[in-house]
């Protein structure tokens, strides 16, 4: 088990110090805790500062939600029949699947190549 600091919370120190000076850099924090009394490095003040700045960021967005796998995708019913500037949102969707599988740039050589054989 970790040995228990009695001293004072240093991450809190820093976050404080932050939260008055937030351009303030690592060193700079370093001199300003060391006048209190607190000992940290540099690279400690780095690692509250950059912890800090994610705790309020949205969340990462998940891949494919749970449940689905390719095999589901594959399974989907066909989509109605385009005509003329109009696409299904089914249609979309697949399309959607090949660009994540294939990715932009390989979906777009392909579509040429279908194009040149289809003419």
């Amino acid at each position: 088990m970790a040995k228990k600091s009695s001293g004072p919370n240093k991450s809190l120190e820093i976050r404080n110090y932050l939260g008055k000076n937030p351009n303030a850099k690592p060193r700079e924090i370093v001199d300003a805790m060391k006048a209190k009394g607190i000992e940290v490095s540099a690279q400690f003040v780095s690692t509250v500062k950059s912890t800090s700045k994610k705790t309020g960021s949205a969340p990462r967005k998940p891949g494919r939600p749970a449940g689905t796998t390719k095999a589901a995708t594959a399974t989907r019913r066909p989509a109605a029949s385009s005509t003329g500037d109009k696409i299904s949102v089914d249609s979309l969707i697949r399309l959607k699947a090949v660009v994540e599988e294939l990715g932009i740039e390989e979906t777009r050589v392909a579509l040429s190549t279908l194009e040149k054989l289809s003419k």
